[in-house]
């Protein structure tokens, strides 16, 4: 071989060996850059979603009180789906310890399921030493409040990315660091790959570029290699769009292989990250409408159940379970005055935030009118008009609502298509099944018709949804009015039963027959029981723990029906009178200290004069019988005890005791 030829020959391998290592370098940087500048936002996404689902303000709170707050339960979870969606490794949010960040509190740690044989969460309040490299990395953020995005593509545990983002409270201060990683493998296998393919595949062609020479090497090499070159470059400058040369590339060699490889890679990436961006936007705003939707919900419906220190005589308690984040379903209860308590049950059809803000609209039209003093009736006819003269979804609502006159115990009620209640009065449990008007919102100009009750001492409602009756079983058995019926059936008899204790009775049962199946519809109940009548107001009672520690609202309650002011001598004695009666009910008629006080208050004309009854099942005890004390005695030389029932015999005009059905009953009256 010639010299010429021998040293053209040589110079070709050379600078080809040099031109695939240069290439080789650059395709390897630019590859780099590209997925460095893709993943910085795409991680940057990841971190502020999982920083809109905790409140910055409340890392401490989070931090001490973990597990027990449902708060960060919802916290958490929304961050363990959001590791999951996104195939992150972990995320996790943490309060180094300022200055040096040399140690750090974790607050949030979910991990990626495919990764829980080989790494496991921290709880909330686990403190960790952090490395050098670590509390560098964290002071700079805590101090600069800037994120920091680190590649490691030859780590032990493989190829990752992470991004390290400050966390803001509502003052602006940077408070924690939300930390999320993302493993490469699949970029990583990429680009390793590709720097494998130049490597084996550069020198076969500069061999063809020996024997092809300028030929060769200028059409079927160079040239593509700068083409490949100048379109990297030109898609990582043009947000990651291709020119189109590429395609133009038809070496039918391993280049073109290269460069569709390429291609393709870039076409993939650019629908990948168009997508990410969509399932995020999308995510986004459908928490922020779910979490508005299901804050207005649960601020629509009042929690403040009883007992009433104003009517003792009410009993209520309601649920509400919504079949999906926001319902259409609601409760209310509300007095529009001293002695008028309001009942409201709907259930708006649809679900989720359309019938969420029908429900709002309903509700609050409906206690509108109802605080205007009008009739159930007329409540239904003007929200019914309110409701039809705008309503482009094509939504109703159905209701059941009632006024209950608790001085009189008369209930006025009105059906707008809803569900019969069932009612328990003068003994009887039965459906309430009157006539009922069109559901709200289906037909304009609609009347809706009253029906009345006369409610009894110890009668009660239970009103509620469809989700209840139609709750289905594995086998779409439906739980049905029967069954309903027959649950309730077993509660009447007994007049110390409450109204939460027969909601969670109910629930219970509707549990144990879905077997585990899915809720459909959303589910809400609430009871109402009347233990007592007020008598025009001039009889009130209440049943009280025999504890000392209620004296001062037993002496309250006990002249709650005298209706004009007392003298300071008559309050005096009458305090002196309830006072010896309850403290000794409270320490001595129960022998394990626990057990109730029930007091009747009744007010008597002709002549006016104040009537307490006190009945207890404590041991059988009549303090009247026990000799009076001689006060002509020294207090030295008088025996202990007896002057508190003397004084009462004293001051009151009349003081009797009897032992009737198991209970010591005491009565008191006293002259206005």
């Amino acid at each position: 071989m010639a010299k010429v030829t021998r040293k053209l020959v040589t110079e070709i391998i050379f600078f080809s060996s040099i031109l695939i290592i240069v290439n080789l370098i650059f395709d390897y940087v630019e590859m780099k850059k590209l997925i460095q500048s893709t993943y910085d936002e795409f991680l940057a996404q990841i971190s502020m979603t999982a920083s809109s689902y905790f409140d910055a303000d409340k890392i401490d709170k989070y931090i001490s009180e973990g597990d027990e707050s449902t708060e960060y339960k919802d916290a958490f979870d929304h961050l363990h789906m959001l590791t999951q969606t996104m195939n992150a490794s972990f995320i996790y949010l943490i309060k180094p310890d300022l200055p040096d960040c040399g140690e750090k509190t974790y607050v949030f740690n979910t991990v990626n399921n495919n990764l829980l044989n080989k790494y496991h969460p921290y709880p909330a309040g686990f403190r960790e030493k952090s490395s050098d490299s670590s509390a560098q990395r964290y002071k700079k953020i805590m101090e600069q409040g800037i994120p920091i995005v680190d590649y490691d593509y030859f780590s032990h545990v493989g190829a990752r990315a992470r991004i390290s983002m400050p966390v803001k409270n509502s003052s602006g201060e940077t408070v924690a660091i939300v930390c999320v990683e993302h493993k490469l493998d699949d970029i990583s296998r990429i680009l390793h790959r590709y720097v494998r393919a130049d490597m084996i595949y550069g020198p076969i062609a500069g061999i063809f570029f020996v024997i092809l020479i300028s030929f060769f090497l200028s059409r079927h090499f160079i040239r593509p290699i700068i083409d490949i070159t100048k379109e990297t470059d030109s898609f990582i400058s043009q947000n990651a769009h291709f020119s189109g040369k590429l395609q133009e590339i038809h070496t039918k060699d391993e280049i073109e292989t290269l460069a569709r490889a390429i291609y393709k890679m870039g076409i993939d990436l650019q629908e990948y990250i168009k997508n990410l961006m969509q399932i995020t936007s999308e995510k986004e705003r459908i928490s922020v409408e779910l979490a508005v939707a299901t804050g207005i919900q649960d601020g629509m419906l009042p929690k403040n159940f009883s007992p009433y220190q104003e009517h003792p005589e009410v009993e209520l308690f309601a649920s509400m379970v919504p079949a999906k984040e926001v319902g259409g379903d609601f409760y209310d209860f509300f007095f529009s005055d001293s002695h008028t308590l309001w009942l409201v049950i709907g259930d708006v059809s649809g679900k989720g935030i359309p019938a969420a803000m029908f429900m709002v609209v309903s509700k609050a039209l409906i206690k509108n009118y109802a605080m205007q003093k009008f009739s159930p009736g007329e409540v239904l006819t003007r929200t019914n008009a309110q409701l039809s003269t705008e309503n482009p979804q094509g939504l109703f609502v159905t209701t059941w609502i009632a006024r209950i006159d608790l001085e009189t115990g008369e209930m006025i009620f009105s059906n707008a298509g809803h569900n019969a209640p069932i009612i328990y009065n003068d003994g009887k449990l039965t459906f309430l099944r009157e006539v009922s008007g069109i559901m709200l919102a289906a037909l304009d100009n609609t009347q809706y018709k009253e029906h009345k009750v006369q409610l009894a001492k110890y009668s009660g409602l239970f009103i509620y949804t469809d989700g209840v009756t139609e709750a289905t079983d594995t086998d779409h058995q439906l739980f049905g009015e029967e069954q309903l019926f027959n649950v309730i059936s077993k509660f009447p008899e007994n007049t110390e039963i409450t109204s939460r204790v027969l909601i969670e009775k109910v629930s219970s049962e509707i549990e144990k027959f879905k077997k585990g199946a899915a809720q459909f519809d959303d589910i809400t109940m609430l009871s109402f029981m009347l233990k007592e009548l007020d008598d025009s107001g001039n009889t009130k009672t209440r049943v009280f723990d025999a504890d000392d520690k209620y004296l001062d609202e037993v002496l309250a309650f006990a002249k709650s029906s005298v209706k004009t002011e007392l003298s300071p001598e008559t309050d005096n004695k009458i305090d002196l009178a309830v006072e010896e009666i309850f403290v000794n009910i409270a320490h001595y008629a129960y022998k394990d200290g626990n057990g109730k006080v029930k007091i009747v208050s009744q007010l008597k004309d002709n002549p006016e004069r104040l009537c307490i009854e006190f009945s207890d099942q404590g041991v059988p005890f009549n303090p009247l019988e026990k000799p009076d004390p001689d006060i002509t005695l020294s207090a030295e030389e008088r025996n202990i005890g007896g002057l508190g029932i003397f004084l009462t015999k004293k001051f009151m005009d009349k003081v009797e005791y009897r032992f009737e059905n198991g209970s010591n009953i005491l009565y008191i009256e006293k002259k206005l």
